[in-house]
């Protein structure tokens, strides 16, 4: 197959990656100057019985997330169709995936975990009262930037590319961060998001996800029954204080779970992360 050159207005200089429905692309659109990253789907390729419902979903859902617009959120610019290409323009996003930190072993400040936690809870609050549920925080869709600034990707659109229109069988979202309603296919609330960033939490400060499994389907059962050891168990350097904030957002039932994240990141900013801290600043809170 001979190489792409353009989709729409945008001239394709490189494939970058791939999701379960498309390639990634980097293109550039030459009108007003601006890289981006061209996120597409091929309706031939689709192998649901509706590929027609995703595609409507998938318009549905650009034109939700292309109404948020916050530092910490990756801005989607455009949404069109060009030769049964279906794609997304957003921004080209120049850093690390917090998924290659945590493969990597890295270890982080104080000060990190603190920048990282408070600008993902700032996206998520944001993007909540925008009516705009992620459903797939993970540490693959957060980007690490070399200001030191982190950007979220996929508001509101990461859930298609696992969606059980694709793949008959499959659920929305990515097994080791899932939330229980999402396993069990319920429509999502602001709540799944929590549960997620719970997870991304609970393993920025041990290294470790809360449940490992040598199946997919052992690991939902994990994330439906089974209520995971604390923080504290695998890094003592860990405060009592912080395992419980991160334990209290993966609980089971939703309604158990942190509902206000302005007073959530409040309760945050007033604790210690690990043993021997000093005491926490009080411009933690970035509402």
């Amino acid at each position: 197959m001979a190489a792409i050159e353009a989709i729409g207005k945008y001239d394709i200089r490189r494939e970058i990656g791939h999701g379960a429905m498309g390639v990634v692309y980097e293109g550039y659109d030459p009108a007003i100057k601006r890289v981006v990253a061209l996120k597409t789907i091929r309706s031939d390729q689709l192998a649901g019985e509706d590929p027609a419902g995703v595609i409507a979903r998938f318009r549905r859902e650009a034109q939700a997330a292309g109404r948020l617009n916050h530092p910490n959120i990756v801005s989607i610019y455009d949404f069109g169709e060009d030769d049964g290409i279906w794609y997304i323009a957003m921004e080209f996003v120049q850093g690390r995936e917090l998924k290659e930190c945590f493969e990597s072993n890295e270890r982080f400040r104080i000060a990190d975990i603190v920048r990282i936690m408070t600008q993902i809870l700032n996206a998520l609050d944001y993007s909540h009262r925008q009516g705009v549920v992620h459903r797939d925080v993970k540490p693959a869709n957060i980007f690490l930037l070399a200001d030191g600034s982190v950007k979220v990707a996929d508001f509101g659109i990461a859930h298609i590319e696992t969606s059980n229109l694709t793949q008959v069988g499959t659920v929305l979202g990515t097994p080791s961060y899932m939330s229980p309603e999402q396993i069990r296919c319920e429509s999502p609330a602001p709540t799944a998001d929590i549960y997620s960033f719970g997870c991304t939490c609970y393993e920025l400060a041990c290294g470790r996800q809360p449940f490992r499994a040598n199946s997919e389907n052992v690991l939902l059962n994990k994330h439906l029954r089974d209520i995971p050891s604390p923080p504290t168990a695998y890094n003592k350097e860990v405060t009592k204080e912080y395992s419980d904030l991160v334990m209290e957002m993966i609980r089971k039932k939703p309604a158990d779970r942190p509902q206000d994240l302005r007073e959530f990141l409040a309760r945050f900013s007033r604790i210690r992360i690990f043993q021997g801290d000093p005491p926490p600043q009080s411009d933690r809170n970035g509402f």
